[in-house]
């Protein structure tokens, strides 16, 4: 073990798993969706962070917001799992939809099997959900032309 942290630690001063944390937080921080999203990863693997699942949901969102598909795909399943959120299958089947739209592989097929699980009413408010995050995005992405 004592061999292996200098590697360690030399990989980690290298960058060699990617952008720092702290250059990543300045670009998340100055509205970077891509940033946003590799941020959320970051904390949801604890990879150069520690571990915390609310503050992934949080780089999630303002990515997703954004139209990152892989921000909305990475939202819609922590609201399926119920990490650093409470569990809510209709919200994960909205953020999945927007993935899909935005044809990101795996969206549809998350979308697909969620909606499985959901009752007709819950179906319904997904759908509703879904156009009301989808005018959101449209407006936010306006305000940035």
């Amino acid at each position: 073990m004592r061999k292996l942290l200098p590697i360690v630690l030399v990989l980690f001063a290298s960058n060699a798993f990617g952008e720092s944390i702290a250059d990543l937080r300045k670009k998340a921080a100055a509205g970077d969706a891509e940033a946003q999203t590799t941020l959320g990863v970051r904390y949801v693997n604890g990879r150069g962070v520690r571990k915390n699942y609310k503050e992934a949901v949080k780089w999630y969102h303002k990515a997703a917001e954004q139209g990152d598909a892989t921000g909305q795909y990475n939202l819609g399943l922590m609201y399926r799992k119920g990490r650093g959120v409470r569990k809510d299958y209709v919200a994960a089947y909205a953020w999945y939809r927007l993935a899909a739209y935005s044809d990101f592989k795996g969206g549809s097929k998350s979308r697909e099997t969620i909606a499985k699980e959901m009752t007709p009413e819950q179906f319904a408010e997904a759908q509703e959900l879904s156009k009301e995050l989808l005018k959101k995005i449209k407006a936010n992405k306006a305000k940035k032309e």
